[in-house]
C-alpha cells in the first residue's frame, strides 16, 4: 500500500494529528478487496505512529472492527475511522462499543443520518467532506454535530474561503491542502528577507560549483542564518562543544558541509516566518524528496538544484505572497524559475509528483510518475524515508496529540 499523511489542523492552525490515506499498488493478480486493503494498511500503522509522533486517523472497514483485528493496536495513538452507516449493523455497533471499552478511539466517516448514536461515541469526531457537500448543508451539519456533543472534522479544505467558512461554522479540526497562513499571524519581514537571501545563495551554487567567499560573507553577516546555523551545529555536537563562530565552522567543516547545513536552516526559517513548525518539516521533507527522487530523472539536475526546488515549493505559504511576486524578488536559474511557477520542465514536473504524494492524489501521482518515467512505489518509499530524516535534521520531538 502507498501511504500519505495529511495534517489535521485546529482553529489556531496548529497540527494536532494526521489523516492517513492509502492506495493499493498495481498487482499482477486480482484487485484487493477493501478488507484486504485495510489489513495491508494496518501493517504499516505502528511504524507510522512512531514516525509522526501524533495521532493518526486510520480508515478501517466494518469487518475488521467486528473480528477484533484492531484490538492489538490498542497501545497506538490512533483513531479508527469507520463509515457512519456501518453502525446500522447491530454486530458492528456492539463491536465498536466493546473496543471503546477496551480503550480504542473511533471517528465516523460521513454525517450520521440515523439517530441516536451509541452513548459510547459521545464526543467522537465526525468527518465531513467539504468538496462533496454544498456549503449551506455543510454548515448546517456542522452545527447539528456540535449541538449533539460531537466534533466535526472537515476534510477537503483546499482554499482559504472554505477554511474561513468552516471555522466560522464552529469546526474544531480540518484537513486539506497546505494554505497560506491566516491574517492573525503577523508577518516577520526580517526573517522573510533572510529566507530569500538564503535561497538565492543556494540557487547561485545549484549547478554544483563550489561555494566561494561570497558564501562565507552571507552566512557570517546574515543574523538569522548565522544564529540558526550555529545552533544547528551545536545541537549536532560537532567537535567538543561545536564552533563558536560561523568563520570557525567554515574552517572546521568546509564550505560544502556548511551549504548542506544551510538547507535545514532555511527550512526552519520558513517555518518561523509562517509561525508554523509543520511547514519547516514540510519544506525540508520536500527538499530531501526532490533530492532523492530526482536521481531517477533523465539528465538529473544537480542535487543542490533539486533541494532548492523543494524549498521553493513552500515559499508562497511562508511568505503569504503569490508565486509570481516571489519570482520577481529572486534571481534564479531558468530551471528553478520554472519550478517556482510554470512547472513545465522536468524539475517542475517533479514538484507536481511531490504535491500528489503529499496530498494523497493517487490518480494524479500515477499519471505524473508515468510522465517522468518513475515508479509511484519509489516515490512513496522515499517520502517515508525523507519524513524520518527531516524530523531528525530538525530535531523534532513528540508534540501534543489531538
Amino acid at each position: 500500500m502507498l501511504i500519505s499523511l495529511t495534517p489535521l489542523r485546529d482553529r489556531r492552525e496548529r497540527v494536532m494529528g494526521y489523516a492517513l490515506s492509502a492506495y493499493p499498488e498495481d498487482t499482477a493478480g486480482a484487485p484487493l478487496s477493501p478488507d484486504d486493503e485495510a489489513r495491508r494498511t494496518l501493517e504499516q500503522v505502528p511504524q507510522l505512529s512512531r514516525m509522526v509522533g501524533r495521532s493518526l486517523v486510520v480508515p478501517i472497514t466494518p469487518a475488521l472492527v467486528r473480528d477484533g483485528t484492531i484490538s492489538r493496536f490498542a497501545s497506538l495513538d490512533a483513531v479508527w475511522l469507520v463509515a457512519s452507516e456501518a453502525l446500522d449493523d447491530a454486530m458492528t455497533q456492539r463491536a465498536v462499543d466493546r473496543l471503546i471499552g477496551s480503550g480504542l478511539h473511533f471517528a465516523l466517516q460521513g454525517f450520521p443520518e440515523v439517530e441516536p448514536l451509541p452513548p459510547s461515541l459521545a464526543g467522537s469526531a465526525v468527518v465531513l467532506d467539504a468538496a462533496r457537500t454544498p456549503a449551506p448543508l455543510l454548515e448546517r451539519r456542522v452545527r447539528v454535530l456540535l449541538e449533539a456533543g460531537l466534533r466535526p472534522l472537515v476534510r477537503g479544505v483546499d482554499d482559504r474561503a472554505t477554511r474561513h467558512r468552516v471555522l466560522s461554522a464552529g469546526v474544531l479540526l480540518y484537513t486539506g491542502r497546505q494554505l497560506i497562513r491566516g491574517a492573525s499571524a503577523a508577518a516577520d519581514r526580517t526573517t522573510e528577507d533572510s529566507i530569500l537571501r538564503a535561497i538565492a545563495m543556494l540557487a547561485a551554487f545549484s549547478d554544483g560549483r563550489p561555494p566561494d567567499e561570497s558564501f562565507d560573507r552571507f552566512v557570517r553577516d546574515d543574523p538569522h542564518v548565522a544564529a540558526s546555523l550555529l545552533k544547528a551545529l551545536s545541537s549536532a555536537a560537532v567537535g567538543a562543544r561545536g564552533p563558536r563562530s560561523v568563520s570557525r565552522a567554515i574552517t572546521m567543516l568546509g564550505r560544502d558541509a556548511i551549504i548542506e547545513r544551510l538547507v535545514a536552516v532555511t527550512a526552519r526559517l520558513i517555518g518561523e516566518a509562517a509561525h508554523d513548525p509543520e511547514l519547516a518539516l514540510t519544506a525540508l521533507r520536500r527538499a530531501r524528496l526532490c533530492e532523492r527522487v530526482g536521481t531517477a530523472l533523465d539528465e538529473a539536475p544537480h542535487p543542490r538544484a533539486r533541494v532548492v526546488a523543494g524549498l521553493l515549493s513552500t515559499l508562497e505559504f511562508a511568505l503569504a505572497s503569490p508565486l509570481p511576486i516571489i519570482a520577481q524578488r529572486l534571481a534564479l536559474p531558468p530551471a528553478l524559475r520554472d519550478a517556482l511557477d510554470a512547472r513545465e520542465q522536468p524539475l517542475g514536473q517533479l514538484l507536481d509528483v511531490v504535491d500528489a504524494m503529499e496530498y494523497g492524489w493517487w490518480d494524479d501521482l500515477v499519471m505524473r510518475c508515468r510522465r517522468l518515467g518513475i515508479r509511484p512505489r519509489m516515490v512513496a518509499d522515499a517520502w517515508l524515508e525523507t519524513w524520518k530524516s527531516a524530523r531528525d535534521e530538525l530535531g523534532i520531538i513528540r508534540p501534543d496529540s489531538f
